[in-house]
């Protein structure tokens, strides 16, 4: 069991240690030279031992105090090493930030990641995939910097702190040989009337349109349930299903896929796209650096 002592009384014996001088150590610890003798005296009450002898103007240690350097001194050095600010970060050294993401998410990164490879060659990014909406464990142990995911709601988490980046509506796609398909508009009945797509990424039984639904006393048909945003849009075609999907990637595979996309007939809120790190990282100078590149990559 460590002796209950003073730390600074052992950063006095360390600098008398290694300065022999009352006066040079006063001046180290910015202390006077009262205060200073008066420590001294306190840890020579402590250890019961002179520790120091004035000889010819000079401190010399006891063969007791010879005995303790030999473990303070090194340990001293190693607080001082443990206890030191952390380094900024530099871009210019090889590092890599792994980053959970979702299949949505990792699409909207991509002007990110060329940005990194162009300006950053020495940074690499590793994308993996978003198990969970908010992976707390990952991101506090270090397993994870950042979690990129979507949400419709403020999250609340004592541990958890997030970076809003963007936010995006959604819209209804159907393929271009639907029934629906010459209409300017899509009524809530013509809605309802037809089977559905539903993307789960956490293979959730239901979406942000069945909550918005059943605020209304209304439920939908759901015919497929995939886990991935962006295959979804593929299982429209020669089919006569809708898709409820982010309006920035619907307007990407509209002319590829021959679909066509209308407003949804009730309330949906915005998703917003957020990037989760946690709060125990939150002053790593490597985190903060790749997050102040975000902020200016999100204003672009």
């Amino acid at each position: 069991m460590l002796p209950n002592i003073d730390l600074n009384l052992l950063k006095l014996f360390a600098s008398l240690y290694q300065t022999a001088s009352v006066s040079k150590t006063a001046q180290e610890l910015n202390l006077s030279q009262s205060a200073c003798s008066h420590a001294l005296t306190r840890l020579r009450q402590r250890l019961a031992d002179e520790l120091f002898i004035r000889i010819d103007n000079e401190m010399v240690p006891t063969m007791f105090a010879q005995q303790i350097a030999q473990s303070v001194l090194p340990a001293m050095q190693q607080l001082s090493v443990g206890l030191k600010p952390f380094e900024p970060f530099n871009s210019a050294q090889k590092a890599s930030f792994t980053i959970a993401t979702t299949d949505y998410t990792a699409w909207c990164l991509r002007p990110l990641v060329h940005k990194f490879n162009a300006h950053y060659p020495h940074i690499s990014l590793q994308l993996v995939s978003l198990e969970q909406r908010i992976p707390q464990e990952a991101l506090r142990d270090g397993r994870l910097d950042f979690a990129c995911g979507f949400t419709h709601e403020q999250e609340k988490s004592e541990s958890i702190l997030e970076y809003s980046w963007f936010e995006d509506r959604y819209v209804t796609a159907i393929s271009e040989h639907h029934p629906l398909a010459q209409q300017t508009s899509l009524s809530l009945s013509d809605f309802l009337a037809h089977s559905h797509i539903l993307i789960a990424p956490w293979n959730e039984n239901k979406g942000i349109v069945d909550t918005m639904l059943a605020k209304i006393k209304k439920s939908r048909k759901v015919a497929i349930t995939l886990p991935h945003v962006l295959i979804a849009p593929y299982y429209l075609q020669h089919s006569h299903h809708l898709l409820t999907l982010p309006e920035a990637y619907a307007v990407q595979v509209t002319k590829p896929l021959g679909l066509v996309l209308l407003e949804p007939p009730l309330d949906i809120p915005n998703y917003k796209i957020k990037l989760y790190f946690h709060k125990t990282r939150q002053n790593d100078p490597k985190l903060t650096w790749f997050i102040e590149q975000f902020s200016q990559f999100s204003k672009l």
